[in-house]
């Protein structure tokens, strides 16, 4: 049974992904969860599942502009750049919010994307965590959708948080 509902994502999107070269086809997750279980990282089936899915793509935002941050970078699925050297960064995330995280790949200003094996997919880097969905499907919605706002979950001592909660930017 599959962990990720395509069908259950809006037409835009699906668009996207298609002119991102995504289909039906699978790619070996291997090839990047190998690697990063090596560096300390604990993978889950829905992290493998999303590489063997869309690893490799970069997908175009199809709004860019959000409701309170601009969409102007893809989302691109390379869980190296993510994650390679990354693992402290993974750690915070974990501590911050709890359970266990494995990078998926890079959205705004090369912000750090990991998805949590229940689920939760988040953006970290620059000492801020934004949550992008509880599901990997609505991280999609958002991240080239621009579909409702960003939400802002954690930020290093000394740093506001932004995007400031009803706030355009």
């Amino acid at each position: 049974m599959s962990l990720i509902h395509f069908d259950s994502l809006s037409e835009n999107l699906l668009h996207a992904l298609v002119a991102a070269g995504w289909s039906a086809e699978n790619v070996d997750a291997s090839q990047w969860v190998q690697p990063l279980e090596r560096e300390g990282y604990r993978s889950h089936p829905l992290a493998k599942e999303i590489l063997a899915a869309v690893g490799g793509l970069s997908v175009e935002p199809v709004n860019r502009i959000g409701p309170n941050f601009n969409n102007d970078e893809p989302y691109n699925f390379d869980p190296f750049a993510a994650g390679s050297g990354q693992c402290d960064l993974a750690r915070e995330v974990e501590g911050a919010l709890g359970g266990s995280y494995f990078p998926i790949g890079e959205w705004l200003s090369y912000s750090s994307v990991f998805v949590e094996a229940r689920g939760q997919v988040v953006a970290a880097g620059m000492g801020w965590i934004w949550e992008l969905g509880f599901t990997f499907e609505d991280s999609l919605e958002l991240a080239v959708c621009a579909s409702r706002p960003l939400i802002w979950l954690h930020s290093d001592p000394g740093l506001a948080p932004w995007p400031k909660p009803d706030s355009p930017y």
